[in-house]
């Protein structure tokens, strides 16, 4: 990570030199040094993200004419998102591989019109809460906002989608003791009654019971310690441990 004067960090790639000017380079895979300056720092990201990509994708031509959506939606992950919760990453994932790779993942970047958005949309309103929807018009919206930023495509596609979701929370209800004592009846007829009492006991969230060990449990002490959760992995096509 570069900095600036004052010692703040500027980003990869990125730094300020003694003349004021910033400074972008990176390596190359051959291993050379690539390297411009310019007077200011956005410019130089924006150099730095479109010549670095245009490497690592080992295209010849220009990388707005080369690049597929499915291409950008792995690099945009990896680059911009890499900093939120692998809950907020894997609701990115789960909305593009269930939804839209199929239908744009082999396109162009530059090819995606606001009908082709717009089919991705409607397609699901038959059997998708309109929450998930609104998770994948927001997956879409991010993603291509990033490449407009950073001048991969010259108008974002979702500005002539019609799509209105008008988000209303839903106050938070507990079961009261004639529910669970319900719930409890016919959980019992269940195999996983054993867990349907764990759960209804701690809160436990999916994850969190699935990923429990014989060492979260302390028999001596009485206690529950949860630490770590289960998640599915598109890329290892499994579920995986990740710390809770």
């Amino acid at each position: 990570m570069g900095k600036d004067l004052r010692g703040r960090e500027m980003g990869e790639g990125i730094m300020q030199r003694k003349d004021g000017r910033y400074s972008a380079r990176f390596t190359s895979r051959r291993g050379r040094r690539v390297e411009k300056c310019f007077d200011t720092v956005a410019d130089a990201r924006k150099w730095y993200m479109r010549n670095k990509l245009q490497d690592e994708q080992e295209g010849e031509k220009s990388i707005e004419y080369t690049m597929t959506v499915d291409q950008w939606f792995h690099y945009w992950l990896k680059t911009f998102k890499s900093n939120l919760s692998p809950n907020t990453i894997r609701n990115y994932t789960d909305r593009y591989y269930s939804d839209v790779k199929n239908a744009i993942g082999d396109m162009l970047l530059v090819d995606v019109k606001a009908m082709h958005c717009q089919q991705i949309l409607n397609n699901m309103e038959p059997y998708y809460a309109k929450s998930t929807i609104y998770q994948t018009y927001i997956c879409i919206g991010s993603m291509f906002k990033s490449a407009l930023k950073n001048d991969l495509i010259t108008r974002h596609p979702l500005d002539g989608v019609d799509f209105k979701c008008n988000k209303m929370k839903k106050p938070i209800r507990f079961l009261d003791l004639e529910e669970q004592n319900i719930f409890l009846a016919y959980a019992d007829k269940n195999s996983n009654a054993k867990a349907f009492r764990l759960v209804l006991q701690t809160g436990l969230r999916t994850g969190e019971l699935v990923g429990l060990t014989w060492d979260n449990f302390d028999r001596v002490k009485r206690t529950l310690t949860v630490d770590k959760t289960m998640e599915y992995r598109y890329e290892s096509g499994g579920l995986e441990s990740r710390p809770a």
